[in-house]
């Protein structure tokens, strides 16, 4: 990890202890917030570069690939 890349951080809560983790690709983020989910974190958030939070659901919709993939589902890929 280059030290001036800012990375996104991951938080969770798993019986109720915090945990944190920090990634520098926006999909390794949600990788590992869905990896978290699958073993039953809760309230899991994934704070960007700016230092705002989304949820896992709201990150996803912003990443590059999937804003590619709805506009193709939408017709709109050629535009």
């Amino acid at each position: 990890m280059s030290s001036s890349a800012i990375p996104f951080t991951i938080s969770a809560a798993l019986n109720g202890q915090r945990r944190t983790a920090t990634r520098c690709n926006p999909a390794s983020a949600m990788c590992l917030a869905d990896d978290w989910a699958e073993i039953g974190c809760s309230d899991i958030r994934i704070a960007d570069r700016e230092g705002i939070a989304h949820s896992p659901a709201s990150f996803r919709a912003k990443l590059p690939l999937c804003r590619r993939i709805e506009r193709r589902r939408l017709g709109l890929w050629m535009s």
